[in-house]
């Protein structure tokens, strides 16, 4: 009956306890399951309170191997878990797979400040989410690698700097395509292929990349120019540009084409300007498309870094040096008082002892006294005022060993006892001597005699 009811108060208990615990939810899911490399995967972190945050949460930036991820936007709403309702927060990410495999989304510690049911100050918590895995599938066999791009949307337009009519030998044309894609970061756009063409120069320009990204959605935009400079005269074809994407929301591939085409050139019978302009495109070309400068590092620094540091590190080189040169004086100054002090002094007399040295004993009883400040700088004034009856005989026994007036013998450990107990008396003595005065002076200052 007993045990009953302890069941079921601890039963009641634990019910009471879940209805005021505070309960915290977080979890990722995805908007699919595998995905090709490029193709957008939609990642939400939800993260839901049985009150309420009393603060912003801050995911920050997410790292993850083998994926470019976007932040689009924050959503708070609410849900209901077992029954009870949550108020949450969802973050919504765009994931871009890199390369074919499991990709691994990393378990994330999430701070959140959320206050107990029924109260109102936030309590810092650190939840973590699970891990979670994404299928990344590769090119599809017969698709071109260099030519792949996965998008919702593609469109292709072309310009020329100036009319394809009347070209001569010599003459230089350019000519700019643009992409524009849905869906996608500028990083997925791959660059056109420029086939080369008999008798015709190519000198491609550096390509333009730029990705829009707004609360719901992201587009890229590559734009890339090309000069041709025609060495020959007669009838060339530029061959038709072809361009393939996968469209992941109807699960297709599309293929935008630009269609070939047809220029007639001309003789020109100045023909010495076409080696300038072929040597002045091509040291454009050069310069353009060469990898932007390096700035000049030192142990991974650049100049003004450097010498930042070297600074800082010399002024506390110097901070240091100021610093030991101080410290050193200090204890130099220390011990040289200690060496002159009555402790030292003492000290050297115990040693004497410790040893069973009678004659360095002897020798050293002097100079310690000196330090004192007795009436008389003698150890029998010293004995006879702060010493022990035990010390007395103590020391009395070691005087007769000394000049074998007589066989007795020397307990060192109770000399050395003793000695200490009568130094200890001293100094209390002393003490109170000095506590006495400042009273008697204070007093002759309250009370002064007439």
């Amino acid at each position: 009956m007993v045990s009953k009811k302890h069941s079921l108060l601890l039963f009641f208990l634990l019910l009471t306890a879940q209805n005021y615990a505070q309960e915290l939810i977080t979890y990722v899911t995805l908007n699919k399951s595998e995905a090709y490399i490029g193709e957008p995967v939609q990642m939400s972190i939800s993260v839901y309170s049985s009150t309420w945050f009393t603060s912003g949460i801050n995911i920050g930036n997410i790292q993850v191997e083998g994926a470019l991820t976007t932040y689009f936007r924050s959503v708070t709403q609410s849900k209901q878990f077992s029954g009870k309702n949550f108020a949450g927060v969802e973050f919504i990410y765009n994931l871009f797979p890199t390369k074919a495999g499991e990709v691994t989304i990393p378990a994330m510690p999430i701070h959140v400040e959320s206050p107990k049911p029924g109260g109102y100050q936030g309590i810092k918590h650190t939840i973590h989410t699970k891990v979670k895995k994404l299928t990344v599938k590769d090119i599809p066999l017969g698709y071109d690698p260099n030519n792949w791009l996965v998008s919702r949307s593609l469109n292709v337009s072309e310009k020329w700097n100036t009319s394809l009519k009347k070209i001569k030998v010599g003459d230089v044309l350019q000519r700019t395509i643009t992409r524009s894609a849905a869906g996608t970061l500028a990083e997925f756009i791959p660059e056109v292929r420029w086939d080369s063409v008999a008798g015709v120069s190519i000198y491609p320009k550096r390509p333009t990349i730029h990705t829009n990204k707004s609360k719901t959605s992201v587009s890229s935009d590559r734009e890339e120019s090309v000069n041709y400079l025609f060495e020959k005269e007669g009838d060339i074809t530029l061959p038709k540009i072809e361009f393939v994407y996968w469209n992941y929301i109807t699960n297709q591939f599309y293929k935008k084409v630009i269609d070939s085409i047809n220029i007639h050139v001309a003789a020109n019978p100045d023909l010495k300007m076409l080696a300038t302009m072929k040597k002045k495109l091509s040291e454009a070309s050069e310069a353009e498309n060469a990898p932007a400068d390096k700035p000049f590092l030192i142990l991974g620094m650049t100049v003004k870094q450097f010498i930042k540091v070297l600074l800082l590190t010399l002024l506390g080189l110097w901070l240091l040096f100021i610093a030991i040169k101080w410290l050193v004086k200090y204890f130099q100054k220390r011990h040289q008082t200690y060496v002159h002090s009555e402790l030292f002094a003492f000290h050297k007399v115990t040693q004497a002892l410790h040893k069973k040295d009678v004659t360095s004993f002897f020798s050293l009883i002097p100079q310690w006294v000196q330090k004192l400040a007795l009436e008389k700088d003698t150890f029998d004034y010293f004995i006879a005022h702060y010493g022990t009856q035990n010390f007395i005989t103590a020391y009395n026994n070691l005087k007769s060993a000394k000049f074998n007036t007589a066989k007795t013998q020397i307990s060192y450990a109770v000399l050395l006892k003793e000695l200490k107990l009568s130094r200890e008396n001293y100094i209390k003595q002393k003490n109170n001597a000095k506590v006495k005065q400042k009273i008697n002076v204070s007093m002759d200052w309250l009370n002064p005699k007439s």
